[in-house]
C-alpha cells in the first residue's frame, strides 16, 4: 500500500528526519487558519494524492498570504491531478534550496538484497538521471546501519527495517541555504503483508490503487485475508473497474497479460482480482461472492497459469458455492491445470450440468489466449 505524503513525513520525523514544518487540511476546512498556524510568510500548497509528477500535473501551488491560500487550497479540491482523488492538501513552509538530491531504499529483487539509491541530482525522476550520476549500495538485511555519511541514509534504513516497508524515497532531500537538510517530500510503501504487526496500519485513510475513494467491494475483499487464516493464501486482492465481464485470475503477470488479451478482444473487465498460495474454501467462496457481486456482470473469465501447489480442488468448491447458489446466466468460462485438478473439472461439471449453466472449462492443453476467444465468441 502506498502511503500520503502528510503520512510518510509523519513517519519520517518519527525516526528522526527532518521535513518542513506543514499543517494537513480536508475539504470545507479553515483553509486561511491552517495558513496562519505555520506563522510563515511563502507556503507550499500540495495536493495529496497516490500518484507522481504532481508538480508537472499542476498538484503543487505557492502562496504567500492567507488569501492566496485559500484559493490555492480550493482550486487544489476542484482539479483533476493525473486521475486521483485529492484525499487532503499539506500547505507546508517554502524552503530556500541551495541544492536537491535524491536518496531511497528499495528492494532488488536480481540481489535479493535491499539497495540504497543516491543521486546528487535530485528533484527529478530517478529514471531521468544519467546513471554515472547514480551511487547503488546492497545492504545487508542483517545490518544496524547502512554505513553511509549520506544524509538521513542510517534514518531512512531504520524506517525501511521497522516500518515493514517495499519503497522509502525521499526526492528531493534538499540542503538549505542555511545548510540544513529536509526531506522535502516522502514516498512510502508498505508491504502489505506485514499488516499483522502493525496494529496502528488501522487508521491509515481508506484508499484505491485507481486513485480514489474504495468501493464497498474493495473494502469487503480487502478484509478476506484478515483474522486467523492470514497467513493461509491470498484472496484479498480486487479493484473494481469500469467492465462487464468478471475475473478470477492467478498468476500475477499472467494476470495482467490476461487483461490485455481481454481488452484486445473487444472485451472490458468488471475487476481485477487474484488469488494465490493456496487459500481455503472459505477464502476463495468470499473472493468470489465479491467478484460477481458486481451488477450488470456479463461473463466470467477464470484464468490462470498451471498451478504449483495451490489445491485446485480445495479453491474451485469455494466458487462453486458461489454459482450453486447465484445459477447465473452469462458464459463461464474456465482455465486452470495444477494439483487435483481431474477431481477439480469433475466437480465444475457436475455443477454446470445441475444448474444448467452457460460454462466451458479447459486445462493446460488450451492457452490462456485461446479460452479468451471462447469466452468472446460465447458473449457476442
Amino acid at each position: 500500500m502506498n502511503l500520503y505524503e502528510f503520512e510518510g513525513k509523519k513517519i519520517f520525523e518519527t525516526y528522526g528526519i527532518q521535513v518542513p514544518r506543514g499543517v494537513v487540511v480536508r475539504r470545507g476546512e479553515n483553509y486561511g487558519d491552517a495558513y496562519q498556524q505555520l506563522d510563515v510568510k511563502e507556503v507550499v500548497v500540495k495536493a495529496q494524492t497516490l500518484s507522481g509528477k504532481r508538480g508537472k500535473s499542476g498538484g503543487i501551488t505557492f502562496a504567500s498570504s492567507k488569501e492566496e491560500t485559500e484559493v490555492c487550497c480550493e482550486k487544489l479540491f476542484n482539479t483533476d491531478i493525473r486521475g486521483q482523488y485529492i484525499a487532503a492538501i499539506r500547505i507546508e513552509e517554502k524552503l530556500v534550496i541551495a541544492e536537491e538530491h535524491y536518496l531511497s531504499i528499495t528492494y532488488d529483487t536480481n540481489k535479493r538484497r535491499p539497495v540504497l539509491i543516491y543521486s546528487a541530482q535530485g528533484g527529478m525522476d530517478i529514471e531521468d538521471v544519467p546513471e554515472e550520476k547514480i551511487v547503488k549500495q546492497w545492504i545487508d538485511i542483517r545490518s544496524e546501519s547502512v554505513g553511509s555519511d549520506i544524509p538521513f541514509a542510517n534514518e531512512l534504513w531504520q524506517v525501511f527495517l521497522k516500518e515493514d516497508t517495499r519503497l522509502v524515497e525521499i526526492n528531493p532531500l534538499v540542503k538549505t541555504v542555511d545548510g540544513v537538510w529536509i526531506a522535502a517530500d516522502a514516498k512510502i510503501a508498505i508491504d502489505d503483508d506485514a499488516f499483522f504487526r502493525h496494529e496502528e496500519w488501522k487508521t491509515f485513510e481508506p484508499r484505491s490503487m485507481m486513485g480514489r475513494l474504495p468501493t464497498e467491494r474493495e473494502n469487503q475483499a480487502k478484509k478476506i485475508d484478515e483474522g486467523e487464516a492470514y497467513y493461509r493464501g491470498t484472496a484479498g486482492k480486487y479493484i473494481e473497474m469500469d467492465g462487464d465481464i468478471a475475473l478470477i485470475l492467478n498468476g500475477g503477470g499472467a494476470s495482467i497479460a490476461n487483461m490485455d488479451a481481454l481488452i484486445q478482444l473487444g472485451l472490458k473487465p468488471a475487476n481485477y482480482t487474484e488469488y494465490s498460495g493456496n487459500p481455503p474454501r472459505e477464502k476463495v467462496r468470499a473472493l468470489t461472492e465479491v467478484v460477481l457481486s458486481k451488477p450488470g456482470i456479463r461473463g466470467l473469465w477464470m484464468c490462470g497459469v498451471v498451478a504449483n501447489f495451490t489445491n485446485m480442488k480445495e479453491t474451485f468448491l469455494g466458487v462453486i458455492d458461489v454459482l450453486d447458489e447465484l445459477k447465473p446466466t452469462y458464459p463461464i468460462v474456465v482455465r486452470r491445470d495444477g494439483p487435483e485438478s481431474a477431481e477439480a473439472i469433475r466437480l465444475v461439471r457436475e455443477c454446470a450440468a445441475r444448474n444448467h449453466l452457460n460454462l466451458k472449462i479447459f486445462n493446460k492443453d488450451v492457452s490462456m489466449t485461446e479460452s479468451a476467444h471462447v469466452l468472446a465468441n460465447m458473449v457476442r
